[in-house]
């Protein structure tokens, strides 16, 4: 399936839907010049389609059997994902990582199909910034099981020293990004 195409439209999508050009405050408490509601895409159908189209194929080389992240920033791409993975004939259920753990039943961190301990997973969000939501579902996939092959965003928004943290605790698992900030800002800021 060609990927290029759909990284193109879904480009323009981020630009037109997403991108909001104005002094913002960022969950870090920092503020900006801009902010990217990726969920403006991913709640729409044809983005959808196409971010689960494109994060399927470029996680795909990791071989994970599931697809998760921390709610609700993950939700739309999570399920995303697990459609395109279905409908190119393989299975990857789809996980949410809660906030909190669940305060009754089995009080679980997990929400979906159980994760089998020593399953291969892919952990995946919307926005990068800091990296707090990626570690902290990479955290607790691990505390279900889960072993992380690979991890993906939406969007990089390229800060905060986002990316080196994440990466330092997916070890040596790749962590891609289907968009960087200035990618979509097309301007440089």
């Amino acid at each position: 399936m060609p990927v290029e195409p759909d990284r193109d439209r879904l480009l323009t999508m981020m630009r037109e839907l997403a991108l909001t050009r104005e002094s913002v405050r960022l969950s870090s408490g920092r503020r900006s010049t801009h902010y990217f509601d990726a969920r403006q895409v991913l709640l729409d159908p044809e983005g959808a389609t196409l971010a689960g189209r494109i994060g399927f194929e470029t996680i795909r080389p990791s071989a994970p059997g599931a697809v998760g992240g921390l709610t609700l920033g993950a939700d739309p791409l999570v399920s995303a994902i697990s459609l395109a993975a279905w409908a190119a004939g393989e299975r990857w259920n789809g996980f949410l990582v809660r906030k909190d753990a669940k305060p009754h039943g089995l009080q679980q961190w997990l929400e979906g199909p159980f994760i089998e301990e020593g399953a291969p997973v892919a952990v995946v969000d919307d926005v990068l910034t800091s990296g707090g939501s990626l570690r902290t579902a990479i955290e607790r996939t691990r505390q279900a099981g889960g072993v992380v092959v690979a991890a993906l965003v939406v969007v990089d928004r390229e800060e905060d020293d986002g990316r080196a943290r994440v990466e330092e605790v997916l070890g040596g698992a790749p962590l891609h990004a289907i968009f960087t900030a200035s990618e979509i800002l097309g301007d440089g800021g």
